[in-house]
């Protein structure tokens, strides 16, 4: 049995582009997205038993934005089974099992997601706050001394709920410089801290030790931005509400931000294992090889109708 282990595609920590229309997205409240993802996998020669999950189409709700559509079709290979189901986080997670690949299969996934501020702010019930899932450490999360020293500095500060959130924020923004390559998917929170240098799962994690290790129920969040590249990571941390309610709080540390409309979530978990976009299993001899395309349109912006017709030519 030859295993394929999980890929995160490439990360979108550096900076982008909105293309060729700026967008102030302080001002926008609605937004419509088309989400085209192309994943391939090529082989030196036949492979068996192919068991594929794919964990890449947005979930049917969360927070302000809503799934419209998905769609997935399989090319150059025929699925014996196709399975979509829920996880217990409440991911839309699909795995195909296909007897028999040539040399090449291809997954192209199409997915329309809208998000619109009439829906309110992300609230969930308080119990969130003390779920244990969100607040445990994982092999990929825990704190090492490092990360307890940062959170003695926090503690000190004596900030709470959403600012000593969104100070944590700021300091693993402040501890890491985005590297490509430096890492791999099974690079923990304090490898990462220690060697100083990441990419945009690594800043997550880091965050996700953090802000546990300082008792704030917090999850990994997968997810894309706007424009072309691979996956984006973020971390939302749960914190106390008015009305008896919890308040999801979405932070990038890998930008030092707090996420906006440019974002759209794909999934959550506990870390990167949980939600890793592709992962899979198949018998052959040799390795195989990935090639994911992603890009994500704007179709529709509001308010402003010109900004409406404008970001559809694009699109």
């Amino acid at each position: 049995m030859t295993l394929r282990p999980d890929s995160s595609q490439t990360d979108t920590g550096r900076s982008w582009s909105p293309g060729p229309l700026q967008v102030d997205w302080d001002t926008v409240h609605r937004t419509r997205y088309r989400i085209h993802q192309r994943i391939t996998y090529r082989y030196d020669g036949p492979v068996r038993s192919l068991q594929q999950r794919l964990v890449v189409q947005p979930r049917s709700v969360h927070g302000d934005q809503r799934r419209i559509s998905r769609r997935l079709s399989v090319l150059d290979a025929k699925p014996q089974r196709v399975d979509a189901s829920v996880d217990w986080f409440g991911n839309t997670v699909v795995t195909l099992n296909i007897p028999r690949v040539e040399r090449e299969v291809t997954f192209v996934s199409s997915s329309i997601v809208e998000r619109d501020a009439r829906h309110g702010p992300h609230l969930v019930p308080a119990s969130m706050l003390d779920d244990r899932r969100l607040l445990e450490t994982t092999p990929l999360t825990g704190a090492d001394d490092a990360i307890d020293r940062l959170a003695d500095e926090l503690r000190a500060s004596g900030l709470a709920g959403a600012a000593l959130a969104a100070a944590a924020n700021e300091c693993v923004h402040n501890s890491l410089a985005y590297e490509h390559g430096a890492t791999s998917v099974r690079t923990t929170a304090a490898e990462a801290l220690a060697r100083g240098a990441g990419v945009c799962q690594d800043y997550a994690h880091v965050l996700l030790a953090l802000t546990r290790r300082l008792g704030l129920a917090s999850r990994y969040v997968s997810g894309q931005m706007l424009g072309f590249g691979g996956s984006h990571a973020w971390v939302e941390v749960i914190v106390p509400d008015r009305g008896g309610d919890a308040r999801v709080l979405s932070l990038d540390p890998t930008h030092g931000r707090a996420t906006g409309y440019e974002y759209v979530t794909v999934a959550v978990g506990r870390d990167y294992a949980d939600v890793a976009p592709l992962s899979g299993t198949y018998r052959a001899p040799f390795a195989g090889s990935l090639i994911a395309t992603k890009r994500v349109f704007v179709t529709v912006l509001g308010p402003g109708d010109c900004a409406d017709a404008a970001l559809r030519a694009i699109a």
